[in-house]
């Protein structure tokens, strides 16, 4: 099965508060306020629509301009179909390419990754190692390997978290989707969420889930039918990211 369109091109209101301040002492007394008629001035400011009162067009365009303040991002991964295996993952990530993370393929085992500066490395643990290079020399056991940080290869998971953020409701050229809909409300991990949803270039069914309250961030989304489920949180944590010593680094 083919991979969602959204993973292979990546690999996604503000609420204005208004405070009222008390009277100062130059100002009339209370029954004497009260008795003025309330000036044309005075009229409170009309209050901002909620995200979910907004066109789906207005909600995703507000989405992206919160993702594009996003400083990191956790992201755990569920793509079902993998062409490899099912394959699940965790990746906290942040806008300058740091990341750190854990990917497992079912039944064979797990992989941690490490990206920094532009470098990225990965540690087999011994199952998956045994599951995908029955050769491997028993030293290489606990060791890190260079990953090669291609835009098709495993470190692309330390880039899709914040690119999902920034990409809510556009199609891979950039541009707006035009079958872009805005559906029922939810609750995501407890916290209110709109839902918004369109069909991708390739016919495939998105789904955005958005938060509706304070930052309009990207908490979840779906392709296909599970083809790819994304959850997102732990906004604008820092990444603790750190190259392998050498000594752990495995040469061939």
């Amino acid at each position: 099965m083919r991979t969602p369109r959204p993973l292979a091109a990546v690999a996604l209101s503000t609420l204005a508060l208004c405070a009222l301040t008390a009277c100062g002492p130059d100002e009339a007394p209370k029954d004497a306020a009260a008795a003025a008629p309330a000036s044309p001035s005075a009229s409170p400011s009309p209050t901002a629509p909620a995200l979910a009162d907004l066109p789906a067009s207005e909600i995703a365009e507000k989405s992206r301009a919160a993702g594009g303040k996003l400083s990191s991002v956790t992201m755990t991964i569920s793509l079902p179909h993998h062409p490899g295996g099912p394959l699940s993952g965790t990746f906290t990530e942040d806008s300058s390419g740091n990341c750190t993370g854990t990917y497992t393929f079912e039944g064979k085992g797990s992989t941690e990754i490490v990206r920094v500066g532009g470098k990225a490395w990965t540690k087999p643990s011994a199952a998956y190692l045994a599951a995908t290079a029955p050769g491997i020399p028993a030293e290489a056991v606990g060791k890190w390997f260079v990953d090669e940080n291609k835009p098709t290869g495993m470190a692309s998971f330390c880039d899709l978290g914040v690119q999902l953020e920034k990409r809510v409701g556009l199609n891979t050229d950039g541009t707006p989707n035009s079958s872009l809909r805005k559906g029922d409300a939810k609750q995501v991990d407890g916290a209110p969420a709109v839902v918004l949803t369109m069909t991708d270039e390739d016919g495939n069914p998105v789904r955005y889930d958005i938060a509706a309250g304070g930052e309009p961030r990207l908490l979840a989304t779906e392709t296909g039918s599970g083809d790819m489920v994304v959850r997102l949180g732990d906004f604008d944590e820092p990444v603790q990211a750190t190259a392998p010593a050498a000594d752990q680094v495995f040469t061939p």
